[in-house]
């Protein structure tokens, strides 16, 4: 059963049926079909002679054309008066009976007589059955022109009445390639033989070559199913299976990456939650072994877990989030928002940790800008943004926060101070959980801050970027400046 359905299979029963039509074809049109084909091919060169030899009736040299036009036609030709006397006749064999009156070695034909012949005269033949059917027809209609097939079918008569009473009558057999026919039906049989095994021995051929790459295609496919994203992939049989090659190595290249991000991930996310579980449980022993008993150590104990508590559930909900963004289960609300307002409500956000810790965001917001967006969402970026730039900055803890309107868009932009980001993990720092090797500030972080933001910038259909040449600029354009 499998290999009834294999690919080469497939393809040589398919060439098998396109010889067999082929040669079905052949034997309908060269043998059933033959004779209907030819009665209408005859009956148009039979029309067409007769409307020549029409226009040539008031030609002194109009017998010569009919002669001319009987040979090359295989026509039987009649010219009669009003009462049925022959005036002229000719037919397919009409130079022959003009032969020469000597033979080939200059002696007398004996076959040819002294005296003038009926045949010299045009009058050798009779006239045919059908030519008082031609009569009855002409006499009756209005065009002076009738065409028609013999009762029996075995001839076509066309004839016309001339202006000068002459009646000219052109006939042609129909049967004639009835002999033809047989000679085709026996040769046909020996050339769809020899044609068929042919055939059937080059379409296995075809199919064995086509057959090929693309089982090598198969195999190089299970091997990538497998965790071999390097095969051996065929090239240079044909362009469409080169490209299917160029697209199965692609996929192999994205699943190679998808499993190293995973990998990735799930090394980030249990080192980002053993961490603060550790501290959990090393402070809550503390508690329940040492400072229980001691109020103010026991307060200092809960509010360290307090807080690693807090972080961990934050670490999770990005993470959640993430995944919500990368399955758009996150719903859109765009409305128009004051970008302004917005970037200054974020920055405040940051007031108290900047006290704590030294750290000073210098603004440049121009007011009044306002675009149409997800305020939420856009809030979001703006603060991984600024808590990229805070983990990232140098000693001196300075950045900077600016947002101007130019040519329709609003250019969002964070820039710190720090080394900037190496060329190396340049290509690499919207990826989700990648954290660059240079960074300042050794709190843990989830790594997801960038991918959240682009996520959220490409949703919204908006340009977004890095600058590392001299300070490190993080930046973003939304269109639609009202």
């Amino acid at each position: 059963m499998k290999k009834r359905k294999s690919f080469g299979t497939k393809l040589w029963l398919w060439f098998v049926l396109f010889s067999a039509v082929i040669f079905l074809m052949l034997w309908l049109l060269q043998t059933v079909f033959l004779q209907s084909f030819y009665n209408r091919m005859a009956i148009r060169n039979v029309e067409s002679a007769v409307g020549k030899m029409t226009s040539h009736a008031s030609d002194s040299d109009f017998y010569e054309v009919i002669d001319e036009i009987a040979v090359s036609n295989s026509l039987l030709v009649f010219v009669t008066d009003a009462d049925g006397n022959v005036l002229y006749s000719a037919d397919e064999y009409q130079r022959l009976y003009g032969g020469a009156k000597q033979a080939d070695d200059g002696t007398r034909n004996p076959y040819h007589a002294d005296d003038v012949m009926n045949w010299e005269k045009g009058a050798l033949r009779n006239l045919p059955y059908s030519y008082q059917t031609l009569v009855n027809q002409l006499d009756g209609a209005e065009t002076g022109r009738v065409g028609f097939v013999t009762g029996d079918e075995t001839a076509y008569v066309s004839g016309v009445r001339l202006e000068d009473g002459r009646i000219l009558s052109v006939s042609l057999p129909l049967g004639t390639v009835g002999g033809t026919v047989g000679i085709l039906r026996a040769q046909l049989v020996w050339v769809s033989v020899l044609s068929l095994v042919l055939g059937f021995v080059l379409a296995w051929v075809i199919s064995k070559r086509f057959e090929k790459p693309v089982a090598q295609i198969a195999v190089s496919a299970r091997e990538i199913a497998g965790g071999n994203f390097h095969p051996a992939l065929p090239k240079g049989f044909c362009a469409e299976l080169d490209e299917l090659s160029d697209t199965l190595a692609e996929t192999a290249s994205r699943l190679e990456k998808a499993q190293n991000t995973q990998r990735e991930f799930l090394a980030n996310v249990s080192h980002d939650l053993r961490t603060p579980l550790t501290m959990i449980k090393g402070y809550a022993e503390m508690v329940k072994e040492i400072s229980w008993s001691d109020a103010e150590k026991r307060g200092e104990d809960l509010d360290i877990i307090t807080r690693e508590v807090d972080r961990l559930t934050a670490l999770v909900n990005e993470i959640l989030d993430f995944s919500a963004m990368q399955s758009n289960d996150v719903p859109q609300e765009y409305g128009v928002i004051d970008l302004s307002r917005a970037a200054c409500e974020v920055i405040g956000q940051f007031t108290s940790f900047c006290e704590q810790s030294g750290y000073v965001i210098e603004t440049e917001i121009t007011d009044g800008i306002t675009v149409s967006a997800d305020e939420a969402q856009i809030k979001r970026v703006i603060y991984n943004f600024i808590d990229n730039a805070v983990n990232h900055t140098d000693e001196s803890k300075k950045i900077k926060v600016s947002l101007t309107a130019r040519d329709g868009s609003a250019r969002f932009a964070v820039t710190d101070y720090g080394k900037g980001i190496a060329d190396e993990d340049l290509p690499y720092i919207w990826d989700r959980y990648y954290t660059a090797r240079n960074r300042k500030n050794k709190a843990v972080v989830s790594g997801l801050g960038l991918s959240i933001a682009k996520e959220i910038l490409t949703a919204h259909r908006a340009k977004f970027g890095v600058d590392s040449k001299n300070n490190c600029v993080f930046w973003f354009e939304l269109f639609g400046v009202f």
